[in-house]
């Protein structure tokens, strides 16, 4: 996302807001910290905690549209985008979509279920076009 970032602001002046489960790494005009939406490693907590994560995205994203102009939204991954990014879609905002470059073979749980939302799917790596044969590949960012 940095890199993705940095190439964004070399080309065009924009202010972005963000959401993830680190700290503010981007500068961002405001940040939502936000857990992973599920345990890999606990199955008997992931339905609980994913109930309870999915209603704290869905609130934050609901804030953030209310404080923000915000036209759409761009992943790279994290669970976590899934909330926003149906939401997103729901009222006619632009989702797109970057499936991990660790991606070679298999795809990942939010890819696959963001493949059908996003209105634009990219992956990184060419071999990942069997998987989602309507992506646009991109090349590493």
């Amino acid at each position: 996302m940095k890199r993705l970032i940095i190439k964004m602001q070399n080309q065009h002046a924009f202010e972005f807001v963000s959401m993830a489960d680190v700290t503010d790494e981007f500068n961002a005009t405001e940040h939502l910290q936000c857990p992973e939406p599920r345990d890999k490693f606990h199955l008997w907590k992931a339905p609980w905690q994913l109930a309870y994560i999915s209603a704290v995205s869905f609130i934050q994203t609901l804030k953030l549209l209310k404080r923000h102009k915000i036209t759409g939204i761009v992943s790279t991954g994290p669970g976590m985008a899934v909330i926003p990014s149906l939401l997103f879609r729901l009222l006619g905002k632009k989702v797109v979509y970057i499936e991990s470059w660790s991606r070679f073979y298999s795809a990942s749980a939010t890819g696959l279920f963001m493949y059908k939302i996003a209105n634009q799917f990219y992956v990184q790596n060419k071999s990942m076009l069997e998987k989602y044969p309507k992506a646009t590949y991109s090349g590493r960012l």
